[in-house]
């Protein structure tokens, strides 16, 4: 199929005015170029795919063809390149059977209108892109001041689409990804649905610690952390001997680690974890149990700086020794608490111990292991951004989707482009060769 487009544009300045380059280029774009252009293109493509099929117009012995021409109709649309109507011909097959319709339209045999939608995939891509970071409402007025844009109701449906077929996409990206440390974290949002207040979000992070890469492995709403698990261990995301690294969510423990895989406390929840236990105790000042707190941290960070200073030169017996000390200072704080009254603050000490020391273990055996959650911190960061806003609620479907889309963008966004780039068809780009030649002629003053 091929089509030609003959475009004469003339333009025209009062000699008593300077205009600004930009005031140019905006009368050049109020002209819809692109949309006059496309529309032009189509219609010229139509009528040479009736002609193709009904022979040409007032041709002698037209009548005789199976395929008869039968009117025309207009379809509306939008893209990218602006608002458009198509006057497209309809065709009738005389031969058809009685079941089958026997009017239909020959250009949609190599041109897909996106069903009954009138937002096109390319438009409704970049409105979802933008409420990724805006509300709907503020995505559809933004993009407003560049391109006819959807209605918010629209794009939270296109979002709620997209979202859904990302989760389904984003299994083959880390498939085999074979993370050695996985970074699970979770947070809440306020719900709409009536059987619940809120939705509980659950965002798990893969991390190469070799390669400093991260990816994200899977993010869902009101999940189980055990399904979670089992399902990124079918695919292979996760090595078996991988480092679990976390806050001390028991759920999140039980269900990434086993025999084979350790887990790493986030120390820098080490002092305010053990703070409110020891208000929840009731037994100390407010002084006193900054200062125990200040103790503990002190001696957690000494052991992260002992690691960082003797790790590089292989200076292994520094860092069991330091490991031993750290136990046993953490081992007698917890005892002492336990003297004064404060159960909760010293089971809290002896129960997490473990994990506390767990990347200076590894160390020691040559592997490295971060001591910090902090890259999914900052990821529940980006929840927090655009779903936790003290208005919003949302059902679990359109807090899903939203979340899908924004957190991929923001953590693998080769794979977010990946996913556009199927979703809009980009390779069929290869089936289309476009020529373009411009003679412009002397300008009159």
């Amino acid at each position: 199929m091929h089509a030609t487009i003959d475009v004469r544009f003339e333009l025209s300045i009062d000699d008593d005015k300077t205009l600004p380059l930009a005031t140019l280029a905006e009368a050049v774009t109020d002209q819809n170029l692109e949309a006059v252009l496309l529309e032009s293109l189509v219609e010229s493509l139509d009528a040479a795919s009736v002609e193709a099929l009904c022979g040409e117009k007032h041709a002698h012995g037209n009548g005789d063809q199976r395929f008869q021409r039968a009117g025309t109709d207009t379809r509306t649309a939008v893209t990218t390149a602006g608002e458009h109507e198509f006057s497209l011909h309809y065709v009738e097959d005389t031969a058809a059977s009685p079941d089958e319709s026997s009017y239909f339209r020959p250009v949609e045999d190599f041109l897909d209108f996106d069903g009954q939608n009138r937002y096109q995939q390319d438009i409704a891509a970049k409105s979802v892109d933008l409420a990724t970071s805006l509300s709907y409402r503020d995505a559809a007025n933004h993009g407003d001041s560049f391109v006819s844009m959807p209605s918010p109701t629209t794009i939270n449906r296109r979002a709620k689409k997209y979202g859904h077929k990302l989760k389904q996409f984003l299994p083959d990206c880390v498939a085999g990804t074979d993370a050695d440390a996985v970074i699970p974290d979770g947070t809440k949002c306020h719900s709409q649905d009536d059987d619940r207040s809120s939705h509980s979000v659950q965002a798990t992070l893969g991390e190469d610690t070799a390669e400093e890469s991260r990816s994200l492995l899977d993010l869902s709403v009101n999940a189980d952390w055990d399904e979670t698990a089992a399902e990124l261990d079918d695919i292979g995301a996760v090595t078996d001997d991988a480092t679990v690294v976390s806050d001390a969510d028991s759920g999140i423990v039980t269900a990434f680690t086993d025999e084979n895989r350790d887990h790493q406390l986030d120390l820098v929840h080490v002092g305010r974890t053990l703070g409110n236990t020891l208000w929840d105790d009731g037994v100390f000042s407010l002084d006193r149990r900054k200062e125990i707190v200040s103790e503990v941290i002190d001696e957690v960070f000494h052991l992260k700086n002992s690691v960082a200073k003797h790790r590089p030169a292989e200076e292994f017996a520094a860092i069991r020794s330091r490991i031993a000390r750290t136990r046993e200072r953490l081992e007698k704080t917890a005892w002492q608490l336990e003297q004064f009254g404060s159960a909760k603050a010293a089971g809290y000490l002896r129960r997490w111990l473990p994990s506390i020391v767990t990347f200076a273990e590894h160390a020691v055996e040559g592997f490295e292991v971060p001591w910090t959650s902090n890259p999914v911190e900052r990821l529940m960061g980006e929840v927090s951004k655009r779903c936790k806003n003290q208005w919003m609620r949302w059902t679990a479907e359109g807090l899903e989707a939203i979340l899908q889309l924004r957190l991929v963008k923001y953590a693998d966004p080769e794979y977010y482009q990946a996913f556009l780039d199927e979703l809009l068809q980009r390779s069929t780009k290869t089936a289309i060769n476009c020529d373009l030649s411009i003679e412009s002629t002397s300008g009159k003053v």
